[in-house]
């Protein structure tokens, strides 16, 4: 979701070089990135899992850099110094209930807001003309070739549809409370088969009732190469997660799931999916969605319903037909 930033800054500093400070878990989602000039080893300095050796190994590598600027789409105070005692004379940060402090340029988040809006809020403040807040993501043409063998024989002349029954769990938060069940996954993705003569793509967890036109790739590929299959499909459908927002940054329709977590903050971004939730049952802080069973709520036919619509509305072709770059 930080992706429209990255292009944002690049759009408004063409000749700038852009570093990307990311643990290596969610540095797949920078992979060949068109804004980013490299990547910074964070890992061990994300909220959840902070390292003291890896903080201290990252502030050298800022002092070192001598670096003009620094964004920190983050909430966490330890974060927001880093910069500071890199002596980085000019920092761009989020300060959420005055952890953003030893920010010089300091940004209120909103929590009505989509969290893509609240990251591009940082670049407003310094007067740069936000870009697309659509997240981006470009497969290598390995990737897009791995993607091929995978989808190779699943066109059945129907759509094809990649469906994500995993998420709610990484390094600095572990969330299931999110998933919807895989059953009423496994219900729709049948009833998708039978319907729609869709072919099915699975990436996670797989319900022993899914048999028909599924192709299992369930922990086979890179995260690139998930994107790269996603990208080739006419609509991705998951719960709350990372994978959703990649699905949208390769232009794929997305219907996320969503329980106990706002999806004015973290669904689809306008244009990019729909999400379907519960009435009223968001928290505003994901600590409060412990032992939430407000995913419980949204039914197999609720997401039906979002799934036709895209399908039919979608400009994305069927089956195993060739994206457009």
């Amino acid at each position: 979701m930080a992706t429209p930033l990255a292009a944002t800054i690049r759009a408004a500093l063409p000749a700038a070089e852009i570093l990307w400070a990311v643990d290596g878990h969610s540095a797949p989602a920078l992979a060949n990135s068109p804004d980013v000039n490299a990547i910074l080893d964070a890992t061990g300095c994300v909220r959840g899992s902070f390292q003291v050796g890896a903080l201290l190994r990252l502030l050298a590598v800022m002092r070192h850099g001598r670096f003009d600027v620094t964004f920190v789409p983050d909430r966490s105070p330890v974060l927001a110094l880093l910069p500071m005692v890199a002596g980085v004379p000019i920092r761009v940060g989020l300060d959420s209930h005055g952890r953003g402090r030893a920010h010089t340029v300091r940004v209120q988040p909103a929590t009505d807001r989509h969290e893509t809006e609240v990251y591009l809020d940082l670049a407003r403040a310094v007067g740069m003309r936000t870009a697309d807040p659509r997240p981006v993501f470009v497969p290598s043409a390995s990737d897009r070739g791995t993607a091929q063998r995978v989808v190779a024989d699943l066109d059945g002349g129907g759509p094809l549809v990649a469906v994500h029954p995993g998420g709610g769990v990484n390094p600095g938060m572990v969330l299931r409370e999110k998933r919807w069940p895989a059953d009423r996954f496994g219900a729709l993705a049948l009833r998708l088969t039978r319907d729609r003569g869709a072919s099915i793509v699975v990436l996670g967890a797989v319900p022993a009732t899914w048999r028909d036109r599924v192709a299992n790739v369930a922990g086979e590929l890179t995260l690139p190469e998930s994107a790269a299959v996603v990208e080739r499909c006419a609509l991705y459908i998951g719960n709350d997660s990372g994978m959703a927002h990649l699905a949208s940054a390769v232009g794929t329709p997305v219907v996320a799931v969503f329980g106990p977590t706002d999806p004015r903050r973290y669904g689809p971004v306008p244009g990019a999916g729909v999400a379907v939730a519960p009435r009223e049952r968001s928290v505003e802080r994901l600590a409060d969605a412990r032992g939430s069973s407000a995913v419980l709520e949204v039914a197999v036919d609720d997401v039906w319903s979002a799934s036709i619509a895209l399908l039919d509305g979608g400009t994305r072709p069927p089956g195993g037909a060739s994206p457009q770059p």
